[in-house]
């Protein structure tokens, strides 16, 4: 039988209600003990989406599993149970339509069975030994909290923020040939044929008239010369130019070198959070 203080321990560590099978029902919501024993009977657990009420389930059997409380019903048996006000107390008939609903108590077909059942709730709320009460004791055997201990866990929703790394864009480096046109001037140099005309003995008839100082092998020379000289003699220079010659040649430019930087900036997040907002309301006994 898990105690009273051991739940108390659990609800204030955040606890969860467990199925049969150790699946996560939801959070532990309000304790109910026995008004007689001061036992905890009764817990609640939030099964359903904001705004419905919570699900009763009984402690009967039920262990504690770390800080967690392990039930022995079904997920689908808890989710299904009879939902009761949650006005801080259950009443007699409360609390046998729920015993009744989880297998705790005989289902009433008649008056005497009905009579019957009212008195195994007496016994079942009588843990500590006190049987046979009467009608007004059993009329205030219900489950409430304990007097003094209104402890509720309020629960909020808050904002996780953080990073993950996504994919921009991939950068490839492809080389690539374009074709351009250049002009360029080249200085080209040609020989041409300058004809000179120069003068013998300063523009004097030269002639042999025997009366110069020509040597023999000098006259000889200069006869000859003059024997072929209206004989048609052809000379033939040859002149040379210069022709551009384009040459392509692949030399190195530039060298390109690709990096990453990791730049960071600031962004602002906002979502919707929903928190829990706990108020007394005061009811007419």
């Amino acid at each position: 039988m898990i105690t009273l203080e051991q739940m108390k321990d659990a609800m204030n560590a955040g606890a969860n209600v467990l199925s049969e099978d150790g699946a996560v029902l939801g959070p532990m919501g309000q304790l109910y003990v026995d008004d007689a024993t001061g036992e905890p009977s009764w817990v609640t657990v939030a099964t359903h989406s904001m705004g419905n009420p919570e699900s009763f389930a009984p402690l009967r059997g039920a262990k504690l599993t770390g800080r967690d409380v392990r039930l022995p019903y079904s997920h689908a048996k808890v989710y299904d149970s009879p939902k009761m006000s949650q006005d801080g107390h259950l009443s007699p008939e409360e609390e046998q339509h729920l015993l009744r609903y989880y297998g705790l108590m005989a289902e009433k077909d008649d008056v005497a069975t009905d009579q019957a059942a009212a008195a195994g709730v007496a016994d079942m709320s009588d843990t500590s030994g006190r049987s046979g009460r009467s009608d007004t004791d059993r009329d205030r055997t219900q489950t409430s909290r304990p007097e003094g201990d209104y402890s509720m866990t309020r629960s909020e929703e808050q904002l996780r923020v953080g990073t993950e790394i996504h994919e921009t864009e991939r950068v490839r480096l492809v080389k690539r040939v374009v074709t351009e046109d250049v002009t360029m001037t080249v200085q080209i140099r040609r020989e041409e044929l300058v004809v000179e005309r120069v003068p013998i003995k300063d523009g004097k008839p030269f002639f042999d008239d025997g009366e110069g100082s020509f040597t023999e092998a000098e006259r000889e020379r200069l006869y000859s010369a003059v024997e072929t000289a209206f004989n048609g003699d052809t000379t033939e220079v040859i002149l040379y130019e210069e022709k551009p010659r384009v040459e392509m040649d692949v030399v190195p430019i530039e060298r390109v070198r690709v990096r990453r930087e990791a730049r960071t900036h600031d962004e602002t997040v906002g979502g919707q959070v929903r928190k829990e907002v706990i108020d007394t309301e005061r009811v007419e006994l």
